[in-house]
């Protein structure tokens, strides 16, 4: 049986989650601007990836959503 895993997202431009948003360790995923996030122990958001920084290329949007859900 396949295990679907639905990380926080959103697809608004711009959007950003915040501190109150997720769990240690939790990821989110905002699909219009390419871009995940997580939450540190220490409470701040940091992004983990961002399509755009890599030239704007979907595959490595892809790349890194797939090192993100293991």
């Amino acid at each position: 049986m396949t295990t679907v895993i639905k990380p926080k997202r959103s697809e608004t431009a711009a959007s950003a989650p915040t501190a109150s948003d997720l769990e240690i360790g939790e990821i989110a995923i905002n699909s219009a601007d390419q871009k995940i996030y997580t939450r540190k122990s220490d409470g701040t958001i940091v992004e983990v990836a961002n399509a755009a920084g890599a030239g704007g290329a979907s595959e490595g949007f892809a790349i890194a959503v797939a090192v993100a859900l293991g």
